[in-house]
C-alpha cells in the first residue's frame, strides 16, 4: 500500500518537528525584552508613560482640603500590526519519490523527509526572523529615532513596506541618544573613552529613575573595547603592571566593574529581502537597557487561524499560539502540496524610556 504525503506531512507534524529541532536551541535575544503576547484583531494600542522619579508629597494644614496632584501625562500609541505570509510547494517529483518509503530499507527516506520538512522550517524561521528584526530596529535605531521599516518593496513580490515611528516628537533622540564623533569614536583605541561614554548614558537613565542593567552590542563593537587604552589602563590600575594584550573575559569583567552593566554580545545573523547577510544587532552601536521588560511582541489572529480551522480541505496548526502553519494538498493535475506560514506581529515599546543608545563610530 502506497504512503500518502498527507499521512506523514501535516501542519501538526511540522510544528512538532520544528519545536524539537536542536538547531533552534540558540534563541532570539529580543524575546527576553519583548515577550510574546496574543491579541485579537489587527490594531495595536499601548500606553506610554514616564516611569521616572516621583515627586515629594506636599504638606498640608490640619482640617484643610487636600490639594489635588496632577497626574503625569500619558500617550496612547495606536497602529496596525504587520501581516506576513509566504508559501512553499512540494512538487510532483517529490510525491513520486515518497513512494520509496514503502521500502523500509531505502537509504533515501531520511533525505527525502528532511528536504520536505526543511521547506516548512525555513518559512517558520522567516517568521521568527521578521519579529526579531523589528525588535532590534527599536533597540538599535539607525539615526537615534526608534522606528520600524519592513517589507520587500519589490514589484515582483507584494511590494509592501510597513513603516512605524516610535519617536514621533523626537524626545527619545534628544534625551536617550548619544553620537560619538571625531577622535572620540571607539575605533580610535588611543583617544576613545568608552567607559566615559557609557557612563553618560547610565547617569541619564539613573536620573530619571531607571536602573541600568545591560549593554547590548555585537562582537565588532566589543572588539573596540578589547583594543582600547582606557580599558587597558583600568587593568594597570588594578594589577600594577603594563598590559599589552587583553582577552574578552577580562574586558567583560573590567567593563562590568566600571559601568555596572552586563554586556550582551549578540551576533546572530539572517538573510534580508535582497538576499544579503545582515546582523540583527548592527555594528558600532551600544544599547544600555534597564531592568525588566521593555514591551511585548504582540501576535494577532491570522486569516488561517480564524477561518481555515473549520475548512476540512486545509490543515492548520499553530506554533506556540503565534505562527499559523497551513498545509493543503490539491489532487490536480498537477498534484501539489502547499505549506503556508503566516503571522500578524508588531512589538510595543512601553519601556522606551528605559533604554539609551550610543553610536560609537
Amino acid at each position: 500500500m502506497a504512503v500518502l504525503i498527507t499521512d506523514i506531512y501535516d501542519s501538526q507534524a511540522v510544528a512538532v518537528r520544528r519545536t524539537q529541532d536542536p538547531s533552534n536551541a540558540m534563541g532570539f535575544v529580543g524575546k527576553a525584552f519583548f515577550p510574546n503576547r496574543k491579541k485579537l484583531g489587527l490594531s495595536l494600542k499601548w500606553i506610554k508613560t514616564h516611569k521616572g522619579l516621583n515627586a515629594i508629597l506636599k504638606p498640608s494644614n490640619f482640617d484643610a482640603i487636600p490639594m489635588i496632584r496632577v497626574r503625569e501625562g500619558f500617550k496612547q500609541e495606536s497602529t496596525q500590526m504587520v501581516f506576513f505570509r509566504e508559501s512553499m510547494t512540494v512538487r510532483e517529483e517529490d510525491l513520486i519519490r515518497l513512494m520509496e518509503i514503502e521500502d523500509a530499507n531505502s537509504p533515501f527516506i531520511g533525505d527525502i523527509i528532511s528536504s520536505i520538512y526543511n521547506d516548512a522550517a525555513r518559512l517558520i524561521d522567516g517568521a521568527e526572523i521578521a519579529a526579531e528584526v523589528m525588535r532590534m530596529a527599536l533597540l538599535a535605531p539607525k539615526d537615534g529615532k526608534p522606528s520600524i521599516a519592513i517589507g520587500t518593496g519589490k514589484p515582483e513580490s507584494d511590494n509592501m513596506v510597513y513603516g512605524y515611528d516610535y519617536d514621533s516628537d523626537g524626545t527619545y533622540k534628544q534625551k536617550h541618544y548619544l553620537k560619538i564623533e571625531g577622535t572620540d569614536t571607539w575605533d580610535h583605541p588611543d583617544t576613545a573613552k568608552p567607559l566615559k561614554d557609557v557612563q553618560q548614558g547610565t547617569k541619564y537613565l539613573k536620573s530619571i529613575g531607571v536602573l541600568p542593567r545591560y549593554a547590548m552590542m555585537n562582537s565588532t563593537t566589543f572588539d573596540y573595547l578589547v583594543e582600547n587604552e582606557q580599558i587597558k589602563n583600568a587593568l594597570i590600575t588594578s594589577s600594577g603592571k603594563t598590559v599589552d594584550f587583553t582577552d574578552e573575559a577580562t574586558v567583560k569583567e573590567i567593563f562590568t566593574r566600571k559601568t555596572g552593566l552586563t554586556p550582551i554580545i549578540y551576533d546572530k545573523m539572517y538573510i534580508d529581502y535582497k538576499g544579503e547577510t545582515q546582523k540583527f544587532y548592527p555594528d558600532d552601536k551600544v544599547t544600555i537597557i534597564g531592568a525588566g521588560t521593555l514591551g511585548s511582541t504582540y501576535y494577532g489572529v491570522t486569516p488561517e487561524e480564524r477561518t481555515l480551522m473549520s475548512n476540512k480541505n486545509v490543515d492548520v496548526a499553530m506554533l506556540d499560539n503565534r505562527i499559523a502553519i497551513a498545509t493543503k494538498t490539491e489532487q490536480g493535475p498537477p498534484i501539489k502540496t502547499t505549506t503556508s506560514v503566516s503571522q500578524i506581529v508588531l512589538p510595543s515599546y512601553e519601556g522606551i524610556d528605559s533604554t539609551f543608545v550610543i553610536d560609537v563610530k
